[in-house]
């Protein structure tokens, strides 16, 4: 929009302002909603990150839980299992037997056993060998009936490595295999059994080694504990042994696949590698693969004070022994699909917030956008109200007078050359008393037109008082260009104004002043420019309406 345009046209001007206002309204609409929906987008990603922080808390902490709890569960059951058979060790049934060996002894010894064996209930067998590994005495459990085995179903068991290792033992050490299943005769019993086996040396009365005796733990009424204890939540519990085979998952099917038919590449360190090798070198800790997350702890079989633990060192940076072969990871599987489904209704809540907020934030941000643009309407309003004339949209006398400082100041500064032109008109005053205001308005208007047409767009063009106009002439080559511009003026002054009520005829009597010859501040200017303009009103009368320009003297 042209300055020009705006001085000759108030009303449009208004229009303009009006259709701006408009366009900023919806730009400031939109502006404020797209920050308050920023807003929002802060509040919904610390609200997600929030809840699947505290979810994943929540699922650590049961995990933890647990895991302490089964491990405290499982290692006073070992602890029990050392317990009992150093005490059946030490009898003196056994002692009887041991020293004294008969029928009689013998028969004592299996109904201890038996009996020991009812009251239990997580014994499978109990056995009694010699320093050559062969079974002397066998009690085994079977169906909830304690049964002595023949001696023709007696085995041999010197090559088994749990009874080398028993047999290796000092006086007083317990020894515990690794979690397995039990075997007969080189094949897995079925339905499995889960089995941990106890050995302790026997010594007669002499002190002297003459056996060894064998407990089979059966775990699987642990593992059965383990399993209805944590199916509640939706953590997946499970034990790995130390070649990275399950003893016990949530799934059945996935356990022991070592000892069944095509199921060998079925264990965690094949189907999980990258979490397995995280495992496998440390002995806890939680970590992340992908989408899954991971607590474990490692428990080792061997953890009681009184079993052996072989001497073998894996790290000289490790203080104490380490033997894998005796552990179990306890592990706490967060699955991907829980942790999906858990991020799904958390991403289904945070819409449901974007949604609310967006509909609650429509009204505050219009009313905002509303706020914001009519202050700026009305300031603008305000401000060519307060500078510029409502009936020929030119600069009044404030926004000239500042107008004409700055231009001073400039011209000082650079060395230029303004010029002031003073204005009035002649006639006008017939012209309003015989047509009324309205026409006296339009012939102004009119008047202000030729004016701005006159002049370039750098100048400024201001109407002073009711017939009485200036014009700031900027960046003059001489007092003659001044000169020049105020002819050309007046004389478009003389040409007929089209009005409502047909045309009319004014004439205009002009005075110019210029810096810096003829003053150097704006008082002194105006003043000779409006002495100047009256001496020619003077002499245009005199040559009977001849238009006159003349230096101000």
């Amino acid at each position: 929009m042209s300055l020009f345009w705006i001085r000759n046209n108030p009303e449009g001007f208004v229009m303009q302002v009006e259709e701006r206002s408009n366009k900023y309204l919806w730009c400031v609409y939109l502006l404020t909603l797209t920050l308050a929906m920023m807003i929002c987008g802060v509040v919904v990603v610390y609200y997600y990150r929030t809840q699947m922080s505290s979810f994943y808390e929540r699922a650590d902490a049961s995990s933890l839980s647990e895991i302490e709890l089964q491990e405290t569960i499982l290692r006073k059951e070992l602890e029990e299992v050392s317990s009992d058979i150093r005490l059946l060790a030490v009898n003196p049934v056994m002692q009887r037997h041991l020293d004294t060996p008969n029928s009689e002894t013998h028969h004592d010894l299996m109904v201890l056993w038996k009996r020991f064996l009812t009251e239990r209930e997580n014994y499978d067998q109990i056995r009694y060998m010699d320093v050559d590994g062969k079974e002397v005495i066998r009690v085994d459990y079977n169906n909830k009936v304690p049964t002595c085995l023949p001696e023709s179903e007696l085995q041999d068991k010197s090559d088994a490595h749990y009874f080398q290792e028993i047999n290796a033992l000092r006086r007083g050490k317990t020894f515990v295999s690794t979690l397995d299943l039990n075997q007969e005769n080189g094949v897995p019993e079925y339905p499995f059994k889960p089995t941990v086996r106890f050995g302790i040396g026997l010594y007669d009365s002499q002190s002297k080694r003459v056996g060894s005796l064998v407990v089979n733990y059966n775990i699987h009424n642990f593992i059965n504990i383990i399993k209805s204890s944590t199916q509640v939540g939706q953590t997946q519990f499970m034990l790995i042994n130390a070649d990275g085979y399950w003893v016990m998952h949530p799934n059945s099917d996935f356990e022991w696949g070592q000892y069944i038919p095509g199921n060998k590449d079925v264990n965690f360190a094949t189907m999980h590698p990258e979490a397995w090798k995280i495992m496998s070198s440390q002995k806890r800790g939680k970590f992340s693969v992908g989408d899954e997350v991971y607590d474990f702890d490692t428990f080792d079989l061997k953890g009681y004070r009184n079993f052996v633990r072989p001497k073998r060192v894996v790290d000289d940076s490790v203080a104490d022994v380490i033997d894998y072969d005796t552990q179990l990871k306890y592990v706490a599987a967060l699955p991907a699909e829980v942790i999906q489904g858990y991020r799904k209704h958390v991403y289904n809540e945070c819409l449901l917030i974007i949604m609310f907020w967006f509909v609650l934030a429509l009204l505050p941000s219009w009313g905002l956008a509303s706020f914001v643009v009519g202050h700026y309407h009305e300031k603008t309003l305000l401000s060519r109200h307060a500078h510029f004339d409502s009936v020929t949209g030119l600069a009044n006398r404030v926004l000239f007078n500042e107008r004409f400082e700055h231009a001073l100041q400039m011209a000082e500064r650079y060395s230029r050359i303004c010029g002031l032109l003073y204005i009035d008109l002649d006639g006008f005053k017939q012209v309003n008393d015989e047509y009324g205001h309205y026409i006296g308005d339009e012939l102004l208007a009119s008047v202000a037109t030729r004016m701005l047409q006159c002049v370039r767009k750098t100048d400024t063009v201001a109407r002073i008082g009711g017939d009485e106009f200036a014009v700031l002439l900027t960046e003059l080559n001489s007092k003659s260009d001044a000169m020049i511009i105020g002819e050309k003026i007046v004389s478009r002054m003389y040409d007929p104004v089209s009005t409502t009520k047909g045309p009319v005829n004014v004439g205009a009597s002009i005075g110019v002043a210029v810096y810096p010859d003829d003053g150097q501040d704006t008082e002194n200017l105006t003043k000779l420019a409006d002495k100047f303009m009256y001496n020619n009103k003077r002499a245009r009368k005199l040559n009977l309406g001849v238009p006159v320009v003349k230096e101000a003297s």
